[in-house]
């Protein structure tokens, strides 16, 4: 995978303090700690300057139109317009933001299914998501954005649609359904996770940050009412994975499930306790991978996935480790 226009990554751990040592450094943590996520002990931000840089309704990020006044800036498409005019023959071009979870989200299912591709990140400053070119390919001028090149240069935009086209597309070309599975039932709950978190997860985590760090004004029954939702939502995580990791037990710990059964011996002593375990069926798919990007930033809304929610962290932390994760995040070549 290549990277255009990629920083030099630092060597700071990322995450909570838990996590840190655990979790890869990735270019979205470190986008988002320049941009004022700073916190004390209450969780409230101990500066209000505002960055220019903003959550929107849909999860996504998108700067401040302009970067400032009306006049302040003047568009620079010439990068846009210039790749646009020569693109590659294969492959596919992902267009992203260095803040922009969704985009991770995809670059991680490019990277997992050995997919070549490269990335462009965006400079909103310079209204690159404005150039007529991305707009073109892109009606809704937000990333992230695909053109698949071996497709006659398809442009394909929102993550989920994004998503599930790569997987389709391998499980054509390849006989395997990667990240996927080749059972209608199955298939239809893959869908409904991946709608739950494009339509459920992601928003909210998204509004809680807004209004957390980027709002005008302080709104407590706003933050209030976002993080509880982002709560609300882990909540119906956590309870799928338990469930899946009581059967894994009971089904695999055959010797220590009546233990298990009466209640004298804690669940949590059983070998299959740390074990993977996946949202549908018994391999991992896009239903999981979908989830990360969002999980590695949801400490900056004040939950600690480690503490409140510990299925969510084992399953986040199985995959965080997975060296395809680990490339898309580092923004590895």
């Amino acid at each position: 995978m290549q990277n255009v226009d990629t920083p030099q990554q630092n060597n700071r751990g990322e995450g909570t303090k838990e996590q840190r040592g655990t979790y890869p450094v990735s270019q979205l943590s470190n986008a988002l700690r320049q941009i004022n996520f700073d916190q004390n002990v209450s969780g409230t931000p101990e500066s209000t300057e505002q960055s220019n840089i903003q959550f929107d309704i849909n999860g996504d990020t998108s700067m401040a139109e302009g970067g400032g006044a009306p006049g302040e800036q003047v568009p620079q498409f010439e990068r846009i317009t210039k790749f646009f005019q020569n693109q590659p023959m294969d492959g596919y071009t992902l267009f992203s933001h260095r803040s922009a979870p969704n985009g991770y989200k995809v670059a991680i299912v490019l990277s997992e299914l050995k997919m070549k591709y490269q990335t462009i990140f965006l400079d909103f400053n310079k209204g690159e998501h404005r150039a007529p070119e991305f707009v073109a390919m892109n009606p809704n001028a937000r990333v992230p954005a695909l053109i698949d090149h071996a497709m006659d240069n398809l442009s394909l935009w929102e993550s989920g649609a994004i998503l599930l086209h790569l997987v389709n597309k391998n499980w054509k070309e390849t006989g395997r359904p990667t990240l996927w599975s080749d059972e209608l039932a199955e298939q239809s709950q893959i869908n409904a996770w991946l709608f739950f978190q494009t339509s459920g997860h992601a928003p909210m985590i998204g509004q809680a940050l807004h209004f957390r760090y980027f709002h005008s004004q302080r709104i407590e029954s706003a933050i209030e009412r976002y993080t509880s939702e982002v709560r609300r939502v882990y909540g119906v995580v956590e309870m799928a994975l338990a469930e899946r990791r009581e059967a894994l037990i009971m089904e695999s710990d055959v010797e220590n499930a009546p233990a298990y059964s009466a209640g004298t011996t804690p669940i949590s002593q059983s070998k299959y306790f740390d074990y993977p375990i996946w949202l549908v069926g018994d391999k991992l798919t896009i239903a999981d991978l979908c989830f990360v990007p969002w999980n590695n930033v949801v400490d900056r809304v004040g939950i600690n996935i480690k503490n409140e929610f510990p299925e969510v962290y084992k399953w986040t932390k199985h995959m965080m480790k997975r060296p395809a994760v680990v490339q898309a995040f580092r923004g590895s070549q």
